[in-house]
């Protein structure tokens, strides 16, 4: 007689034992657990929403896998990447350089859970996971291989985490530390909970979205494909939520806290620019703040409220960089363009400067001045002005830019003095999470600290620029080749000759 699942399944998902000649502290140590200060027996609570079986799992990957390929097979035979806006190309090149690797730190970070998670449950859910990551490291291999021979840009999906370029040193500063230096507790709240769960909806079905919108069918498919298991493996960040909320709230408050400001740091540096700046605007379904407030924010603030966590203590500041962060990182990556691996799309032609001001009220004041003196700088031929002649400083705990997190007049230097070294922040909240575990950030060197050290020679922007693997084949320009620019110079021809 055949048994059902229901007969087998938890004996399946629950398998544990008593060791009979090694200690359970040596086999499960908590440094890798991240189980200290709490019993034992209370990870017998940690439950997971998901019953999947390895048939059953290996079946539905095998209709993804065949679904995904067949569509990038028919649309390779079609032609249609000729046909996509070069904005689009920028953004889906800015995401496959520097994602695609952080799928594959993921897929340690779920071995160790197979390994060392405190309860046989989520050791067993830990084996999909990590079964997942692979698979989403070989999609998005493949996919850019295929593309190749259209632009060698897509050869940074494999070349990007063995380079030294700035954005991403920035990328790689966080996914490494809550994915591989992080114990599997922390891991979890900061990676499946706080990331998966919400940041990646952000990444992966609002990209999704838009390039479905520009045409792009292949990466859309792409995208949405590997959100489906995204949703499967984040679900291990409740249950462990659960538990640690009854023996140490604290520290739960304080992991999803921090990872939550370094989250959304570094998708305002990688989804707010390509959702307000390259996308194309017809095909604009929301904005990057409108996105966020409806997707992230009101999901993270019930996820507090069902936890008993409070809203972090920079909640308002968080919000308001909502109205600003993506935009002073735009104008960044622009002015910065030649340290970038893909092209830069402007966005801000006279149509899209409309679009910007009526969602974000107060666009003109803070960024389109900054604007304007770019473009009269273009107009008057003067692109040697609107390039970068040395590096920006940069903040001690993102990596990013300093005053790229709140509005331009949001300016006052945020510092503090460790062991005779001064650190600098992008903000105050970034300056709290170096203080809540100083040697934990106190020895990271930024790319401007490895330049002032003498690491990078010569001493010049191109010699950093060759430090970072930017040939100049990739090196990033702008996408339209100012074209954009050139009706303000009609507009402003026109406004002469009527006076």
């Amino acid at each position: 007689m055949l048994l059902t699942q229901d007969d087998w399944y938890e004996t399946s998902r629950d398998l544990d034992w008593t060791f009979s000649y090694v200690d359970r502290a040596a086999a499960f140590p908590t440094e890798w657990t991240g189980a200290e200060g709490i019993p034992e027996d209370a990870w017998e609570a940690w439950e997971e929403p998901f019953r999947v079986s390895y048939r059953d799992y290996v079946r539905v990957q095998r209709e993804k896998e065949s679904g995904v390929k067949a569509v990038s097979n028919a649309l390779q035979r079609a032609g249609s990447y000729d046909q996509l806006p070069a904005s689009h190309v920028a953004a889906s090149q800015m995401h496959m350089g520097l994602i695609t690797m952080v799928e594959y730190m993921a897929v340690t970070m779920q071995s160790r859970f197979c390994r060392f998670a405190p309860s046989p449950k989520w050791r067993n859910l830990g084996v999909f996971g990590l079964l997942d990551e692979t698979r989403h490291t070989q999609l998005s291999l493949r996919f850019s291989h295929a593309l190749l021979k259209h632009d060698t840009r897509f050869d940074w999906a494999q070349k990007a985490y063995h380079t030294n370029q700035w954005a991403v040193v920035a990328a790689k500063n966080l996914f490494d530390d809550i994915m591989l230096n992080a114990d599997c507790v922390e891991a979890c709240l900061a990676s499946n909970l706080t990331l998966e769960h919400g940041f990646s909806n952000i990444q992966f079905v609002a990209l999704a979205s838009d390039a479905m919108a520009a045409g792009d069918v292949n990466w859309s498919n792409l995208l949405s494909s590997i959100q489906t298991d995204e949703a499967r493996h984040a679900q291990q960040g409740f249950p462990t939520l659960e538990v640690v909320m009854a023996h140490d709230p604290g520290r739960a408050q304080r992991i999803v806290d921090v990872a939550f400001w370094r989250a959304s740091r570094i998708f305002q540096t990688l989804t707010g620019p390509a959702m307000d700046y390259y996308t194309p605007l017809d095909k604009r379904k929301m904005s990057y703040k409108e996105f966020m407030l409806e997707w992230i924010v009101d999901q993270h603030e019930r996820v507090l409220e069902d936890y008993g966590l409070k809203r972090p203590w920079y909640w308002d500041d968080f919000l308001y960089s909502l109205d600003n962060g993506q935009h002073a990182m735009q104008l960044g990556l622009w002015f910065y363009r030649p340290t970038l691996f893909w092209n830069t799309s402007a966005g801000v032609s006279r149509d899209e400067r409309a679009w910007l001001n009526d969602k974000y009220p107060q666009w003109e004041e803070n960024w389109g001045v900054l604007w304007d003196e770019v473009i009269r700088n273009i107009n008057a031929g003067h692109i040697d002005r609107t390039l970068p002649e040395t590096l920006p400083a940069l903040c001690s705990v993102t990596q990013l830019p300093l005053g790229t997190a709140m509005s331009r007049d949001r300016l006052a230097p945020v510092s503090l003095v460790r062991d005779g070294r001064v650190h600098h922040f992008d903000s105050e909240i970034s300056k709290w999470c170096f203080e809540q575990e100083p040697e934990r950030y106190a020895g990271h060197r930024t790319v401007v600290d490895r330049f002032i050290g003498g690491e990078i020679q010569p001493m010049d922007l191109p010699g950093a620029l060759a430090w970072m693997g930017l040939t100049p084949d990739v090196m990033g320009d702008d996408t339209d080749g100012y074209r954009w620019a050139r009706e303000y110079a009609t507009e402003s021809k026109a406004t002469e000759s009527k006076a």
